[in-house]
């Protein structure tokens, strides 16, 4: 059953004139769901009212926790299990790219009762398209993603899971769909993203919280293809997928059980701390 509420009423209709829908103005986030919980909300809010703040939203960090507190509520009322996305954007506003800064923000949550296939390993190949620098806006999750719209679209069309994509200088940045780790001689090694792409609130569970409690901890660098292409293990990370280990990048297979058995542990204990507290 698929569930829509706008402001906190069930509705699904966007007014024409919305700035979310005409110039990208907003942020949003994909959110899993469990028995109408918010699997690491805080991480999710947290990221949210970043975005808000970098748009420069009136206080963005109470309209973050006010949106969060409703979407709490809306999907424990209906039990919601599997993906939820939650988006809000700066509101009606006149043409022209200028925001009104009394715009009213409009928040939007879609719910599907879809079931989430445990997909825990990955086929991809090279994306053509390319991420491109801006420091201002990188890490953060704004409406505005036709680069990984276009390399999911590449990966689709040659029969891949997903795409690896690059920066201009030929670095790995991220997949279309989420944030890369590689496992290297016992080192974990993740792409920095400080002039583009994503930061993921499981990248981010992993580095501060999951990675530590294993004995082992990740270190944010530069990482050209080569390095992840002699790498011991890939995995892609997102909030749907959890931790997906990539088994074939193009035609070239990658190593089976070279890391020791640490992508399972990471798996296992991200599942475990994301639950904790789930009746």
């Amino acid at each position: 059953m698929l569930h829509t509420w706008i402001d906190g009423i069930s509705a699904d209709v966007v007014p024409v004139d919305d700035r979310g829908l005409n110039y990208a103005d907003g942020v949003f986030e994909t959110l899993l769901c469990k028995r109408g919980q918010i699997l690491g909300a805080q991480l999710h809010e947290a990221r949210l009212a970043q975005g808000l703040a970098r748009l420069t939203f009136p206080n963005a960090h109470s309209l973050a926790e006010a949106v969060f507190a409703t979407a709490r509520r809306l999907l424990s009322g209906v039990g919601h299990s599997g993906v939820a996305r939650l988006t809000v954007t700066r509101g009606s506003g006149k043409r022209g790219y200028t925001p009104d800064l009394d715009a009213t923000p409009r928040s939007i949550l879609v719910a599907q009762d879809d079931r989430v296939l445990d997909k825990p390993s990955v086929r991809c190949g090279r994306a053509e398209t390319r991420w491109a620098d801006q420091p201002q806006l990188a890490g953060l999750k704004l409406l505005a993603r036709t680069e990984q719209v276009l390399a999911a679209g590449e990966a689709a069309a040659a029969g891949w899971d997903d795409a690896i994509m690059l920066d201009a200088r030929d670095q790995v940045i991220s997949s279309s769909r989420g944030n890369i780790f590689i496992i290297t001689a016992g080192k974990v090694l993740t792409p920095d993203l400080a002039t583009c792409g994503i930061a993921g609130t499981r990248r981010q569970l992993l580095i501060d919280r999951i990675l530590p409690s294993l004995g082992s901890e990740a270190e944010v660098c530069s990482l050209s293809w080569d390095q992840m292409m002699r790498a011991d293990a890939v995995v892609i990370t997102n909030a749907v997928m959890g931790v997906a280990e990539v088994v074939a990048i193009g035609d070239t297979g990658l190593p089976a059980d070279g890391d020791n058995g640490l992508v399972s542990r990471m798996r296992e204990s991200m599942t475990q701390y994301l639950c904790q507290g789930l009746s």
